[in-house]
């Protein structure tokens, strides 16, 4: 009795290792790009293709799996590295400064990759089950990370200050200590821990799949952007999909004999969702069922086939195997995101498609060899465990409160409303700070709000949903304008009902990053008024022409109507033929008019140009206008009262 206590509490810790160091992994994840790019390229002006070495940098670490291993032998390699995995997620908590963020991650994030490969070749010594075990651990610290980012509305324990969070990362961090010290055991370094080039090369497919999941299947963000639900319903559906997910695994591995089929046709299924990239509507829902139940069971069957064979000593092939498929992470997010930048030749959401291949051949190469089956009775307590996290959207159900518009005054004429470029949420020292964005917004008794450069799940944006979150923390219902693609564009946030609401495209489709606007009728009272919120091309020569074919689209949507606001981030001086265009067609810009002089937005942390605008139709009137000196943004938000003729 004693003896299958020990081993249940011994089970119990390698699994709560495991899980735990996978979920500050991924935590430090997002902390690693959001800090590359938020600190060191924007606050630090590092250029954006210095960025790649960088992270190479820290991802190459895992190459040196097999070198830590000799070093200091099996169990102290996983004692060490998830040991260290969840001290630097701990600091990292604690810290505030943004250079200690980049740092602390980058630590971290090398001793996650150092610690997969050790504790995949000790798992390989335990019993033939060991890596299929490993795996389903993997997957539920995956599901938990998510969980806690659902709970959290998105916004990551790290960007949020105070004792709470500090709290829930110790607690977390003291279960990961306690699993280390109760698993603890010597391995020796003959004992037979690699496998095959067959079997190791499988591993290179986690990079690719670990894309896929941080970018799509676990992105709640990015499921509420494409369905149109709160946070709690799309975070509901990611915890359904990991539970669905383990459950279909599970089933495959225990009593499939040919798992190379399933393999396949897995693969293909995980292909076919993504080639549909961003469906607008509820038909999104079962492709995303589809595609992240897919993922699951071929990373599965890959930990299952991985265990086999493992007929030598060292990590060498391990090691290698999943260093070229973290390189490949690497490259993957890298492209991704230059895209928006720098002309490749291809879409960013091509890269889904082809993630999903790379995968699939991978996985279908480690399940090519005699199959590995998981015999006896199916034990069905992690797929329990993954469907038990739907505790956390369905928690945030019960405290959620969609934001309603207020009932505006009959004799109301006035409206007070704010443009503001947000920068993604970051600061001009590099952090994300959403809390001093809102009470901006807060301070400027706003009752309209147009927004610019909103990120609804962007990986090198902390993964925030930032639209859901500003229309919870300021109570004001919202309205989309998504425009590079479903997770970044424009908003427009309203105290008072906003009647219709449509987003449009500007020109040109050739814009690496694109670019649109929104159209909405509000009723503030005694009338409606018509606002359009936009933000035109990036600032620069090589621009001008497509600015101002903008700035005629937006003179064009605008028709001479009465009753119009303008506003946004129009990237371009008030002499700039673009700005020109606008004045000329007889809108007026208040800042010129009667803001004290000179209005100057651009760059916040020494502003010496105007290139945020509220513009309005001569029948209106303007008064109280303001420009905010406070740095949560890379500009400055310009303010004022609009007054109905």
């Amino acid at each position: 009795m004693e003896e299958r206590t020990e081993n249940l509490r011994q089970r119990a810790a390698l699994w709560t290792t495991t899980s735990l160091t996978v979920l500050f992994g991924m935590q430090l994840l997002r902390i690693l790009f959001a800090s590359l790019v938020g600190y060191l390229r924007d606050a630090q002006d590092v250029e954006a293709m210095s960025l790649a070495p960088i992270a190479l940098g820290v991802f190459s670490v895992s190459f040196l799996a097999a070198i830590i291993r000799r070093l200091v032998g099996s169990s102290r390699a996983v004692l060490l590295t998830a040991g260290g995995v969840g001290l630097a997620r701990l600091i990292e908590q604690i810290a505030s400064a943004p250079e200690l963020d980049l740092a602390l991650s980058a630590v971290g994030v090398g001793l996650l990759l150092l610690y997969i490969p050790n504790a995949l070749g000790a798992a390989r010594t335990r019993n033939g089950s060991g890596t299929a075990e490993f795996g389903l651990a993997f997957m539920l610290g995956i599901a938990a990370d998510t969980c806690i980012h659902i709970g959290a509305r998105t916004l990551d324990l790290s960007w949020r200050p105070g004792f709470i969070p500090i709290a829930i990362v110790g607690l977390l961090a003291a279960g990961l200590a306690w699993a280390l010290y109760v698993g603890r055991s010597e391995t020796k370094i003959s004992t037979n821990s690699d496998a095959s080039w067959r079997h190791s090369l499988g591993l290179i497919a986690l990079g690719p799949w670990l894309f896929l999941q941080m970018q799509v299947f676990q992105n709640v963000a990015r499921v509420s952007a494409l369905t149109g639900w709160e946070t709690p319903a799309a975070g509901a559906l990611v915890v359904l999909g990991n539970g669905l997910g383990v459950l279909s695994a599970m089933l495959v591995s225990n009593n499939d004999s040919k798992p190379v089929n399933s393999a396949a046709r897995a693969g293909l299924l995980l292909v076919a969702s993504l080639i549909i990239t961003e469906p607008l509507d509820l038909a999104a829902v079962p492709i995303l069922l589809i595609g992240q139940v897919s993922s699951i069971i071929l990373a599965t069957l890959l930990f299952t086939q991985i265990g086999q064979d493992a007929n030598r000593p060292g990590l060498g092939r391990t090691a290698v195997s999943f260093g070229i498929g973290q390189i490949l992470f690497v490259l993957i997010v890298f492209a991704y995101y230059v895209t928006y930048d720098i002309s490749l030749g291809f879409r960013a959401l091509v890269l889904l498609p082809i993630s999903a291949v790379l995968v699939g051949v991978f996985v279908v190469i480690a399940c090519s060899g005699p199959p590995t089956l998981l015999k006896g009775q199916i034990d069905y307590r992690p797929a329990v465990a993954a469907l038990l996290m739907l505790i956390a959207p369905l928690g945030l159900a019960l405290v959620w409160s969609k934001p309603q518009a207020i009932p505006p005054d009959s004799a109301n004429a006035t409206v007070r409303v704010i443009d503001y470029n947000v920068h993604n949420g970051f600061n001009t020292t590099g952090r994300l700070d959403l809390e001093a964005l809102a009470t901006i917004i807060e301070e400027s008794e706003a009752d309209v709000v147009g927004l610019q450069e909103i990120s609804r799940g962007w990986l090198i944006w902390g993964r925030t949903d930032m639209l859901t979150w500003f229309s919870q923390r300021l109570d004001m219902p919202y309205v989309s304008g998504p425009t590079a693609d479903a997770q970044w564009g424009n908003a427009i946030l309203s105290r008072y009902p906003i009647v219709r609401a449509e987003a449009f495209p500007l020109p040109t489709e050739e814009l690496l990053i694109r670019r649109g606007y929104i159209i909405a009728e509000i009723d503030i009272g005694r009338g409606t008024i018509i606002l359009i919120d936009t933000h035109f091309a990036h600032r620069g020569s090589s621009n001008n022409a497509a600015r101002e074919m903008q700035a005629a689209e937006i003179v064009r949507a605008w028709d001479g109507g009465a009753t119009t606001v303008i506003v946004g981030d129009m990237n371009a001086p008030p002499e700039a033929d673009s700005i020109l265009t606008l004045s000329d067609a007889g809108l007026v810009n208040i800042a010129a008019e009667i803001c004290l002089q000179p209005v100057l937005t651009s760059p916040a942390s020494d502003p010496n140009r105007q290139i945020d605008y509220i513009w309005i139709s001569p029948d209106l009137s303007a008064s109280r206008c303001k420009v905010g000196q406070i740095q949560a943004s890379d500009h400055l938000p310009v303010i004022a009262t609009i007054t109905l003729p």
